[in-house]
Order: C-alpha cells, then structure tokens, then sequence
C-alpha cells in the first residue's frame, strides 16, 4: 500500500471471515488511513517516517459493515471498485 497514489488500479472488494468487507490488491494511499506504524510494519520495511514528526507511520485500509459502503468509500474517491468480477 505504500506510495501507491493517482494511478488507476485494479481494486477488489472482499468479504473477510469476520463478515466484514475490505480492500484487497495495489490499494490506492487516497482509500487508506494514515495511522502509527505498529511493529510488523517497521519490521516488515511498510512503514514511512511523517515529515512533520518523523515518527514511524503506515496506512491502513479501512473495513466496512457492508459491500455498498466500500463501494460508495472507494467511489467518493475517485475509484471504481471491483466486487465478485464485476465492476460497480
């Protein structure tokens, strides 16, 4: 997810085991949330320092109680997700 921005990609929906449904694939920085770099993502190189604070960051793509709203998410920034091979 790091550094992948105004390009179009090929972004998947899917239903995790939780019920819960998400992004999968070259998943857009724009989609995602920038948030503290936990210590898988310094360990794994997938976090990037914050200019302002240099402290350890990493994005994180958001989950959704419901497939229209990763849809309408993933839409309202200028993405056309794909569910179950379809485009939406």
């Amino acid at each position: 997810m790091l550094g992948i921005t105004g390009t179009q990609v090929s972004l998947h929906i899917i239903q995790f085991p939780s019920g819960r449904f998400g992004y999968v694939g070259s998943i857009p920085t724009d989609i995602c949330e920038q948030v503290p770099a936990d210590r898988a993502a310094i360990l794994g190189q997938r976090a990037f320092s914050d200019p302002e604070t240099n402290d350890p960051m990493m994005w994180k793509a958001p989950s959704f109680e419901t497939m229209e709203a990763a849809i309408a998410h993933a839409k309202g920034r200028g993405h056309s997700p794909i569910w179950k091979d379809e485009a939406q």
